[in-house]
């Protein structure tokens, strides 16, 4: 697909991840009988290239593939400066916990998702991008002197997904916590925003996971502030990750390698690829073929 159609496809991308961020619109979502709401699966619209969902059960805008990792096993690396209001180790212990909640998951009769998620250390580089030619890494960074992107402090995190627009694949996953316009809590008193609701309800758009309709379960789109239950899961997040990643065989010889090869660096400071491994290419948003899905917590 030519470059000027990624661009299109990423805008149309944004667009649909616009949330309505205001405590009357999440209070009414949370009193709708919870018999009719369920998980959805971010997915690509073929015909227009844009993002979309696809609900359990159907519903009448459901559009296009779902988004899902092609392999059982992927991999993060975390921003080595990570925030003015978090340490690097306190990172690490959150978005380890975050991640355990969904590839330890109780899909039934003892089983969890056939899905490995690796931490492979601190990194370097702290932009969100996807490289053709150039390693990458599936990025966790923090926004402490500005939150580029529009909603301010009524947004709280952004994940962006890079996938195919064909399969479905996910490429590429990159998270970004704000934390220049929001103050971050930790533990079970005195909670604000609290960090580790945060970082499961991320983790679960990292997995392909879109937002729920339901509104007591770790993907609903809102966060009320003060509150600790975006933690654990609900019976509704524990469907959605195990029709994504069906219980099977356990994952042997896993190889977290992050698409083109893993990279500390941003594409910029990494050197050229000789003939054999391809030509040197600036950062891109988007692989050729693929698009973007953007995903926000919202207040």
């Amino acid at each position: 697909m030519p470059r000027n159609s990624s661009a299109l496809a990423a805008r149309s991308a944004r667009a649909a991840a616009v949330l309505a961020a205001s405590g009357a619109i999440a209070a009414a979502a949370l009193a709708l009988p919870s018999t009719a709401l369920a998980y959805c699966r971010t997915s690509v619209c073929p015909e227009t290239k844009s993002t979309a969902a696809v609900c359990t059960p159907a519903q009448p805008n459901d559009c296009g593939i779902p988004l899902a990792w092609p392999s059982p096993c992927v991999s993060y690396s975390i921003q080595e400066d990570a925030s003015d209001q978090v340490s690097l180790a306190e990172t690490e212990a959150i978005f380890e916990q975050a991640f355990a909640a969904w590839t330890q998951a109780d899909c039934g009769d003892g089983q969890t998702p056939r899905m490995e998620v690796t931490y492979l250390g601190p990194i370097a580089c702290d932009a969100h991008e996807y490289n053709q030619t150039k390693g990458n890494a599936n990025i966790i960074t923090f926004r402490d002197d500005d939150w580029p992107y529009a909603g301010g402090g009524n947004t709280l995190a952004l994940t962006t997904v890079t996938y195919n627009l064909k399969t479905g694949d996910i490429y590429d996953a990159d998270m970004e916590i704000n934390s220049s316009d929001v103050a971050l809590s930790f533990g079970d008193v005195d909670v604000s925003f609290d960090m580790l609701s945060i970082a499961t309800h991320e983790a679960g758009h990292f997995l392909g996971l879109s937002h729920s309709t339901d509104g007591s379960a770790t993907m609903f789109a809102d966060y009320r502030p003060q509150t600790i239950m975006l933690r654990d899961l609900d019976q509704d997040d524990r469907d959605a990750i195990c029709a994504v990643y069906p219980p099977g065989e356990p994952v042997k010889e896993c190889d977290p390698t992050p698409r083109h090869g893993f990279s500390a660096l941003c594409a910029v400071d990494q050197p050229a690829r000789d003939e054999d491994g391809g030509c040197a290419a600036a950062p891109s948003r988007s692989s050729r073929g693929g698009g973007l899905a953007l995903a926000a917590l919202a207040l």
